[in-house]
């Protein structure tokens, strides 16, 4: 009775949410991740983030995600990255923001986060992170790049990370993420994405992407990401999102992917 009664709140709580903008956080525990300490920021004005993320350069932090969603950009800031430099960028355009892409990689940058959001596509770079090569895909349709994610799998590329905006689909790889077989899942809602993470935590996959555009929850699983335990915190109230946030924090979970969506 006891276990009924906790699936059907468990069934009514996902369903509450479901239609609603929501934030959520994959959060993992390993020691493998090194961060010492982590804080979350938002703001609705792109300039009032661009500051704050200078000022937490000088403080020792490093910008590990960013998202916007319901009117506000949000940053996700650690410390303990090892990155040796970091520096992010944007541009109105996708045609515009390629060739600065193409640059920081000439200048030994990787891009570990990618965002679109009013009207801008944002960048996160650093140096001294794992990866020891990148390239990234574009498609209009996800059913389109499903078969380009096989074969950069083929290729010894594994996805870090998806996007999704100017009305097409950006997938970016990278060798040296240490992931080891990937597999991804798109559901049109989050009741159906959620239990489908789940299912692959279950079968001992980690979950190491998660996405939303245009009606469709992206979710990439991978094998051997090092992570102790998950677990997902989500909330439709950005104010009981970062009490979430807080208290991973203090159970010693760190944010590793933010999403937002509906």
């Amino acid at each position: 009775m006891k276990l009924l009664l906790m699936l059907l709140f468990i069934i009514n709580t996902l369903f509450a949410y479901e239609g609603h903008n929501k934030w959520i956080g994959v959060f993992a525990q390993s020691k493998s991740i090194k961060y010492t300490d982590q804080k979350l920021y938002a703001t609705l004005f792109w300039d009032d983030f661009r500051k704050k993320v200078k000022e937490n350069w000088k403080d020792g932090y490093d910008l590990t995600s960013i998202k916007y969603g319901n009117g506000k950009w949000v940053g996700v800031f650690s410390k303990g990255t090892g990155f040796k430099d970091e520096s992010f960028h944007s541009a109105g355009t996708w045609k515009h923001f390629r060739p600065i892409v193409l640059e920081r990689w000439k200048s030994g940058y990787d891009l570990i986060d990618i965002e679109y959001g009013l009207g801008k596509w944002v960048g996160v770079f650093a140096k001294g992170t794992s990866y020891k090569a990148q390239s990234y895909n574009t498609k209009n349709k996800w059913g389109d790049m499903e078969a380009i994610i096989k074969n950069r799998w083929k290729q010894g590329l594994k996805l870090i990370d998806v996007q999704q905006g100017e009305a097409k689909w950006i997938c970016l790889f990278a060798k040296g993420s240490g992931f080891g077989r990937q597999t991804f899942s798109s559901r049109g809602y989050w009741s159906q994405i959620y239990h489908k993470i789940d299912q692959m935590w279950q079968k001992g996959y980690n979950l190491t992407q998660l996405e939303y555009g245009v009606g469709k929850w992206i979710a990439v699983f991978s094998e051997d990401a090092k992570f102790e335990h998950q677990r997902l915190s989500f909330s439709d109230d950005f104010d009981l999102f970062v009490k979430k946030f807080d208290q991973n924090i203090k159970d010693g979970y760190y944010l590793i992917d933010l999403a937002n969506g509906f």
